[in-house]
């Protein structure tokens, strides 16, 4: 049991710090993670695009047509990414706000249905609609409030996992002198 819990603990700490790491990195440079990001973004459907039409052309199943559809729309998408990024970012600012503000009307009216504690999920739901608001009327501003929540979600969930990782480690040396 030792053995088990100084291993997830040095793990453990492994990850919190590389997660200190990227957080501190994407805060630092939130315009290179923004591109960073486009890159996966066009990689990935340019990469999904191209299998999904070789594969729906080749297998010729039900439902093939919609592959191919769905196959040629992923990749022009992934082509068309990197040839406007700035557009591209955009877009998924757009897409990520308008989520926003659907996903908070929904809450508030949640939160009104509610029995009790409703007001709470009201609130929530106005923060998310607020955000989503922000995103529309400055989409700069909203992609690096949308970066600098990830670098500081991955700057606290590394320090609460090293945190983790040390109180691990005390408890392997107490089962080590139970022992």
């Amino acid at each position: 049991m030792q053995e088990q819990l100084e291993g997830a603990a040095w793990s453990l700490g492994l990850w919190g710090a590389v997660s200190i790491l990227f957080g501190f990195l994407i805060v630092a440079w939130p315009g290179i993670t923004l591109k960073a990001f486009l890159v996966v973004l066009g990689v990935y459907l340019l990469a999904s695009g191209v299998v999904l039409l070789i594969g729906s052309l080749f297998r010729r199943e039900s439902h093939w047509v919609l592959g191919v559809v769905l196959g040629a729309i992923s990749t022009l998408a992934g082509l068309y990414v990197f040839a406007k990024p700035g557009i591209s970012a955009l877009a998924v600012l757009t897409v990520i706000a308008l989520w926003a503000i659907v996903a908070g009307a929904m809450q508030i009216v949640a939160g009104f249905e509610a029995k009790k504690h409703g007001w709470w999920i009201s609130l929530a739901g106005l923060v998310l609609l607020l955000f989503g608001f922000y995103i529309f009327v400055k989409p700069g501003n909203g992609a690096l409030a949308i970066i600098w929540f990830v670098g500081l979600s991955f700057i606290a969930s590394g320090v609460l996992s090293a945190v983790a990782a040390f109180k691990l480690g005390g408890e392997a040396k107490q089962v080590a002198r139970r022992a």
